[in-house]
């Protein structure tokens, strides 16, 4: 009996650590890689690999539903790819214009508000999913999404049926 509850604690224990997720844990990007445009004026911003570790963690918890690899199942001719992202209007290719996105949603061409139809910050009464992000979570969220096309090439591809 002791034997088999030393060994279920072993084993516990284990799967703790398998399931940890640290800063230790962090995926290791160059600086490079991690350095992505800030604003519209070109300024530039390199991350910790810790917020793009947090970035990609907090996606795949709250976009991944609609935006699974940086697709988007709703509407397949509008990508979370840096191409699209630039055709925008206003252009969502850079940090702070993707903040302002999570927390304002538009229509691609920037005439409709969409703040009741997509996930955002802003309407924690009707996306509850989103309410406990803080500001560093939507920072770290919209750096990844720009991280991403830079880790995995399929990123913002095609959706085939």
């Amino acid at each position: 009996m002791v034997k088999r509850l030393i060994l279920t604690a072993i084993a516990f224990v284990f799967l703790l650590w398998q399931v940890n997720i640290s800063p230790a844990n962090a995926l290791e990007l160059d600086e490079s890689t991690r350095t992505i445009p800030l604003n519209d004026a070109g300024e530039q911003v390199t991350l910790s690999s810790e917020q793009v570790t947090q970035g990609q963690q907090l996606f795949i918890q709250n976009c991944t539903k609609c935006h699974l690899q940086g697709k988007t199942k709703t509407n397949n001719n509008v990508s979370l790819g840096l191409k699209d992202l630039a055709k925008a209007e206003p252009p969502r290719d850079n940090l702070l214009a993707l903040v302002d996105y999570l927390e304002n949603p538009t229509s691609y061409d920037g005439v409709d508000d969409l703040s009741e139809f997509h996930p955002n910050v802003s309407r924690p009464d009707i996306f509850p999913e989103l309410r406990n992000l803080t500001e560093d979570d939507v920072y770290d969220v919209a750096a990844y999404m720009l991280v991403a096309p830079r880790l995995d090439e399929r990123w913002g591809g095609t959706i085939y049926f």
